[in-house]
């Protein structure tokens, strides 16, 4: 692509385009994650 070699394509384009497809991905599916948040904000297990 534009006469660079395979590599570098995939350097500069290849994973920039994967990391967006991963975030949305992401996004997506933790959407409808459960709300936890039951006013405790110290963040123990407890």
């Amino acid at each position: 692509m534009f006469g660079l070699p395979a590599a570098t394509s995939w350097v500069l384009f290849g994973f920039p385009a994967f990391w967006v497809v991963y975030t949305i991905v992401f996004f997506v599916k933790s959407r409808n994650w459960p709300d936890d948040n039951d006013g405790n904000d110290e963040g123990g297990s407890e």
